[in-house]
């Protein structure tokens, strides 16, 4: 049995997980016949499985990813605009590698936002620091740190994320100052990172919402050039999902 001693001092080391894998394996006579070194390949594996969890979970909880998503319960089929290679292909995380945009764009309640959760989560899992805003509230950080001179230090943080998520973008009209700030962010993300844009509108509108057409060009160039286009079809899932409901609902009754 692992003593009071030893496992004080495997805490002190944060060696929590390989004591409490420790104190397993003296309780199941089992692994006596386990080699040493069998036995320590095993400790040092939990501790590692445990270590990689805790940090996926850090990722996820600083993402602050809107719902909880996955790639695997992502529909797919002709009728939805999303295919199962182009699927298999976003799950290798390729894109985040080569610097890719994503562009998300379909009507409301088509899964615009969960696909993105859904990149956002595999993205964690896969090592990398991913980070969710809806547009409105990643331009009201960018006015304030702008208020209070932090702008280029704010502009900074947000670089450092391997995949930005801007949901809710083009909904309307941009001011020339929010195109400002917009051009300042995606200047500094162009080919040193991968932004996912969700979007109702088409992306042949976008210029239009922009009042000054020459940081327009420069926007959409940097946005546009390269990135992988999703434009999600068919009937509304929240619609669906609300359906099943009511439907279950009667049933019930």
């Amino acid at each position: 049995m692992l003593s009071i001693q030893s496992f004080e001092m495997l805490k002190k080391l944060n060696l929590n997980a390989f004591a409490n894998e420790f104190e397993e394996q003296e309780k199941n006579g089992g692994y006596q016949e386990f080699t040493f070194h069998d036995r320590l390949s095993l400790l040092l594996q939990r501790e590692i499985l445990e270590r990689e969890n805790k940090n996926i979970k850090r990722k996820m909880t600083n993402a602050k990813i809107k719902q909880k998503a996955s790639l695997e319960n992502v529909k797919v089929g002709q009728e939805r605009g999303l295919d199962k290679v182009t699927l298999q292909s976003l799950n290798t995380c390729e894109w985040i590698k080569r610097k890719q945009n994503i562009i998300i764009t379909g009507a409301t309640g088509v899964g615009k936002s969960f696909l993105s959760s859904a990149l956002a989560e595999k993205s964690c899992r896969s090592g990398y620091q991913a980070r969710y805003f809806r547009y409105q509230n990643l331009l009201s950080e960018l006015i304030f740190s702008t208020a209070d001179g932090s702008l280029k230090n704010y502009l900074n943080k947000l670089e450092k994320f391997n995949v930005l998520i801007i949901d809710d973008w083009a909904l309307h009209s941009i001011t020339e100052s929010e195109q400002k700030y917009l051009f300042e962010l995606i200047e500094l993300r162009s080919e040193t990172s991968s932004t996912i844009f969700v979007s109702q509108t088409p992306i042949s509108k976008w210029h239009s919402l922009m009042p000054n057409s020459t940081i327009a060009d420069a926007i959409l160039d940097r946005i546009v050039h390269t990135a992988i286009r999703i434009e999600l079809k068919g009937e509304s899932m929240r619609k669906n999902s609300e359906r099943k409901i009511d439907e279950e609902g009667s049933f019930m009754k």
